[in-house]
């Protein structure tokens, strides 16, 4: 089977708003998004994405099995209902930017503490929402728990986009995509959906021309690494080679 080699590029926010800024939903959305200029907008559309698509699925891997094992978190209501103004997915992004490469737990997590910008979207909001609790040990477990989850799901996804990626198909994400136009994953004018489930960016896509056409990767088999749920290998390269048949069906 002929696999093809990627060039890592690098994506920028300007790059995502020629791709999908195309409808007559997509620019409502988006002026309504950046109108406010806050510093979660000033922040996606500064980014630029190009060390998450050197991510390798043995890097991913490796981090996994270096998430602690968390017991069942206290239910903290204040924890459990807080949302941080940049959402988990972005500061994960650009830590991964930051760094240069995929941090394992330890190094994510002292990273968040220690480097400002991060610091300020996570480290800072979370032990705001910590303090104003009435009981901040259990508080503390709660958010540790949480955020553990979220770089759990991080780690989730982007195994299905390292894998893709290795497979030899131009899979691209940025947060403006993820966040504005729903978009998790795309290569050329299809929309993947890495996380599963329905698509989310239909309803804003669906009328550009030239379409956009929304495929479903069927991650339904998973196997644990360490504390992380993946998608299983055996779906992954089933999924790598549906994907090779719609974009290439000319190739070997």
């Amino acid at each position: 089977m002929l696999v093809r080699t990627l060039w890592v590029m690098t994506i920028t926010a300007l790059d995502v708003r020629k791709t999908f800024n195309v409808t007559q939903e997509t620019r409502y959305r988006f002026n309504g998004w950046f109108r406010d200029r806050t510093p979660l907008v000033e922040r996606v559309m500064s980014h630029a994405t190009a060390a998450v698509l050197r991510i390798t699925p043995d890097e991913i891997r490796s981090a996994c099995s270096s998430l602690p094992d968390t017991d069942r978190p206290p239910d903290v209501p204040e924890i459990r209902l807080w949302q941080p103004t940049f959402p988990f997915t972005h500061v994960a992004h650009h830590v991964v930017e930051r760094l240069g490469r995929l941090p394992v737990w330890d190094e994510f997590r002292e990273f968040c503490e220690s480097d400002e910008p991060t610091r300020s979207m996570l480290w800072t909001p979370a032990a705001e929402a910590i303090a104003s609790t009435a009981d901040r040990t259990l508080a503390r477990n709660a958010m540790r728990h949480k955020v553990v989850r979220h770089f759990a799901d991080f780690l989730r996804y982007l195994s299905v986009i390292a894998h893709l990626r290795q497979s030899g198909l131009d899979v691209r994400v940025h947060p403006l995509a993820d966040l504005v136009f729903h978009v998790e994953a795309w290569a050329e004018r299809l929309i993947l959906n890495p996380r599963g489930g329905p698509h989310r960016s239909t309803p804003l896509l669906i009328h550009a021309m030239p379409p956009f056409f929304f495929h479903d990767l069927a991650l339904t088999d998973h196997e644990q690494v360490g504390q992380v749920t993946l998608p299983s290998r055996h779906h992954l390269d089933r999924a790598a080679r549906s994907l090779r048949r719609i974009l290439y069906p000319d190739g070997p």
